[in-house]
Parts: structure tokens; C-alpha cells; sequence
């Protein structure tokens, strides 16, 4: 009789061990120069925000007790209220204006051929490279030898100068990722160019629009040398704040600089999440058409 097999055990399998990821010091060191930059660019907003509740005269830490005082005396003072609504027009007629001749610059531009479209561009570009300073000390001259007083239209048209290129060069971007077949087959099928412009160019870049607008109203509200310089008998907010500073310090001031720098960073992320959105749609619609 034979025996049976006599069954060897198997060797126990060797598990791998999962390594542990070291991670590359390169990625600490950008992580910790990119908090660095962050809080020192937003420090001084949240700072100014802790001290506009802060329920003393004097700005000191650790603050004395917290209270919502300097806010009601804000709303109650009759002059800062006056600037506020004063820069709030200048801003929006500003805006208006830099929205139509910036969008047609733009159209100039990428739909027309013609020699020194770059020279172009450059000299548009310059009010808004230029120095706040050295812009409103220049329409200033220029609006004299014009025999213009100080005031609201110079205010506009000084704002307006360095928001134009901003909505310009936003609409070009957009212009050069649409189709202008489309232009093309409106007007084949009959549409004017007023028709086209109204019913296929301007729907493709308004959300594209709006948000250089949006851009443009937070410079226009947030400049002071140019508005120094062209105001007349009544000033813009910036003006009128750093005119408060000049002859003391109130925690008033630390309530409007939090208003308007709250406002500014809900406007600055409301345009960069609907020109992320225009893009993200964008390339849906270019991987779509390359699929079919």
C-alpha cells in the first residue's frame, strides 16, 4: 500500500508594508511662505476689524470689552454718509462708462485687422500701469488748460481712465476664445451687425462683462490719489477718511475701513468665481465638440 501525501505547509505570504510618504521639504517651505504672505496681507484687515468693536477710544490690545458703537455712529454721521453715497455714484457712472468703451476697444481690436493694433493696446495700458499720483497730477493740468472745475465728471472720467484698460483686456481674453463663425453665420442668415452684436457677441461675453465691472467698482471705490487731486467741494470716502486722519484717529474709521474691505473681498471673489465659471464651461464645451 502506498501512504498518502504527506501535505507540506505553506510558507506565510509576505505582506508588503505601506511606506510612509515623506513629504518633499520644497512643498513645507512654499506651504509656509504662502501662509506667511496671507496673513501678512490679511492681517492688517482682520486687525482693523477686532479694533472697530473694540469699546475704547484708545487702540490697544488687549482690547477693553466689545461693542457695535462705532458702526451706529458710522450710519449717523451725516458726512461720512454723504461721501459714501458720493463715491458710490462716481463708481457706478465710472463703471458704465469703462464697461461700453472698454467692450468696444476690445471689439476694435480682435475683430478688426489693421496695423499697430499692439501699439494700441500699449497706450491703453498706460493709465493703468501709471502711478495714481502721476495720472491725476496729468488730467488735473489737462482739465485746467480745458477750463473744467474740480467735481463729479472729473472724479468720473479720472476713474474711468484706469478702469477702461481693466474691462478691455478682460473682454479681449474672452473675445479670443469665441467662435466667430457665429458672428459670421448671424449675419449670413441676415442680422445686421447691431442685431449680431446684441442677439450672439454680447450674450457670449456678458458674465465676462460683469465681472470686470465688478473689479472696476472695487478700484473705483478703493482710489485716493486720483480722486485727491479731482475732487472738488466734495470728496469721495478715501478722500474724506484720510482727511479724518489728518486731524486724529476715531475707531469710526476702523468701521468703515472694515465695511469697505469686506465689500471689496466679496466683490473680488464674486468676479474670480464667474470668470473660473466661463472657463470651466468653456472647456466642457471644447472637450464635447472634440468628442463629436
Amino acid at each position: 500500500m502506498t501512504s498518502a501525501p504527506v501535505l507540506q505547509p505553506s510558507p506565510p505570504i509576505a505582506i508588503p508594508q505601506r511606506r510612509r510618504r515623506r513629504v518633499p521639504p520644497g512643498l513645507i517651505l512654499g506651504l509656509v511662505f504662502l501662509f506667511t504672505v496671507f496673513a501678512f496681507l490679511y492681517a492688517p484687515l482682520v486687525t482693523t476689524a477686532l479694533f472697530s468693536l473694540n469699546s475704547s477710544n484708545v487702540q490697544t490690545w488687549p482690547m477693553a470689552g466689545l461693542t457695535s458703537r462705532w458702526y451706529h455712529d458710522l450710519f449717523a454721521d451725516q458726512a461720512m454718509l454723504q461721501a459714501l453715497f458720493f463715491s458710490l455714484r462716481v463708481a457706478l457712472t465710472a463703471v458704465m462708462v469703462s464697461a461700453v468703451a472698454g467692450l468696444a476697444f476690445a471689439l476694435i481690436t480682435q475683430r478688426l485687422q489693421f496695423r499697430g493694433k499692439k501699439w494700441l493696446d500699449a497706450a491703453l495700458a498706460i493709465p493703468l500701469v501709471a502711478p495714481g499720483m502721476v495720472l491725476g497730477i496729468s488730467l488735473l493740468v489737462v482739465f485746467n488748460l480745458a477750463g473744467m472745475s474740480n467735481g463729479f465728471w472729473t472724479i468720473v472720467i479720472g476713474h474711468a481712465a484706469f478702469i477702461t484698460p481693466l474691462v478691455m483686456f478682460i473682454m479681449q481674453q474672452r473675445l479670443k476664445t469665441m467662435d466667430p463663425s457665429l458672428d459670421h453665420a448671424s449675419m449670413d442668415l441676415g442680422a445686421g451687425r447691431i442685431r449680431t452684436f446684441w442677439h450672439v457677441t454680447l450674450p457670449g461675453v456678458r458674465v465676462a462683462l460683469l465681472a470686470a465691472c465688478l473689479l472696476g467698482f472695487v478700484l473705483s471705490m478703493d482710489e485716493i490719489a486720483v480722486s485727491f487731486f479731482l475732487a472738488g467741494t466734495q470728496s469721495t470716502l478715501p478722500v474724506y477718511v484720510w482727511g479724518l486722519l489728518r486731524f486724529g484717529f476715531t475707531p469710526e474709521v476702523n468701521a468703515v475701513f472694515t465695511l469697505i474691505g469686506i465689500i471689496s473681498l466679496l466683490f473680488i471673489s464674486g468676479a474670480a468665481v464667474m470668470l473660473f465659471a466661463t472657463a470651466r464651461r468653456r472647456e466642457k464645451q471644447v472637450v464635447a465638440g472634440d468628442r463629436s
